[in-house]
């Protein structure tokens, strides 16, 4: 389970940002991966060139799994969890680029700069039927991709094949699939953050009970279409975002709202909760999170590393909540 959103700023960033929902539990570093670096996919051992410098969530002894992330471009790419629709290929094939599901985020990051070049090369794109290595299971994902523009695609292996939809929202959650999910926009229309007036019936005032009364029918629950519907409330709702400060503080209080607490939701794997709430500014390559055990904001940016390294670089994300402190 996850949510995703994007924003743009007056002054023209874009943002992407998201939750990671998960049970199983992730333990994941901060990995920034530089130009010209091989990844090479569990499926054939293939060492395959890359372009681009990335930076995003992931293991450091699997460079070519991310969760999310975004590259040197300003091109960033999210994972979601899509059970029961994701759809992969049985076999190998030796004429395309053969991945498992989780290798998908780097190789896009790594070798791509605009949606177009995303959107061709996904026709070469084979996804495997494997589990990694990292996690032991076969994870059924698709994918939301965005750059310095501001125009979103979302990536979905169906059983027909990969489809790749123009996302005119710029949210995305889990399942069902994108077309589902915008068609379920229609039930909530009505919904907006407006103050209600007072009403008359035969000589009676009747007044809303508080303000946010137009929000009321506004789903509330952790289920992908409530997520859904909230993220696309609370992105179209928001004040006009500056710049990129007010863009991560909207990102971070919007996604909030789709957090789950441990506890809330169970499944045959355990306690599904959001492990840690990322975004991501295209345009300067600043990368924000935190996590669960921490609600400190961490930043850091790909442009302060060596993008020309000869190696991968990981850092240990903070699992200890830090308080800040009055001078």
């Amino acid at each position: 389970m996850c949510t995703s959103l994007t924003l743009t700023t007056s002054n023209q960033l874009n943002l992407l940002a998201r939750t990671m929902d998960f049970a199983n539990i992730l333990n994941p570093d901060l990995v920034f991966v530089p130009r010209n670096y091989p990844l090479v996919s569990q499926i054939d051992e293939m060492k395959r060139p890359a372009k681009y410098a990335v930076m995003g969530i992931g293991r450091k002894t699997e460079p070519s799994i991310l969760t999310d992330g975004l590259n040197e471009a300003g091109l960033a790419c999210a994972t979601l969890y899509f059970p029961d629709y994701a759809h992969y290929n049985d076999q190998i094939d030796a004429n395309k680029t053969n991945l498992t599901s989780l290798e998908v985020v780097a190789w896009i990051l790594s070798n791509f700069t605009t949606l177009d070049e995303v959107k061709s090369a996904v026709s070469q794109l084979n996804i495997v039927n494997s589990p990694t290595d990292i996690s032991g299971m076969i994870t059924p994902l698709h994918w939301i991709v965005t750059n310095k523009t501001g125009n979103v695609i979302v990536i979905e292996p169906m059983e027909n094949g990969i489809v790749i939809h123009d996302n005119p929202l710029g949210v995305m959650a889990n399942s069902p699939d994108l077309n589902w999910h915008l068609t379920n926009v229609r039930n909530y229309i009505g919904v907006n953050p407006q103050k209600l007036k007072p009403v008359k019936l035969n000589g009676v005032t009747f007044s809303p009970f508080g303000n946010g009364a137009r929000t009321f029918g506004l789903p509330g629950d952790y289920t992908p279409p409530s997520r859904f519907v909230r993220a696309v409330f609370g992105k179209e709702a928001i004040n006009v975002l500056e710049n990129e400060d007010e863009g991560v503080k909207a990102a971070f209080h919007i996604l909030s709202s789709v957090e789950i607490p441990k506890g809330s939701v169970f499944t045959d794997e355990g306690v599904d909760y959001t492990q840690y709430t990322a975004c991501m500014v295209c345009n300067t390559g600043s990368y924000y999170f935190k996590t669960y055990d921490n609600n400190q904001i961490i930043k850091t940016c790909i442009f302060d590393e060596d993008l020309d390294a000869s190696q991968p670089k990981a850092w240990t994300i903070p699992q200890i909540q830090h308080y800040g402190k009055l001078d």
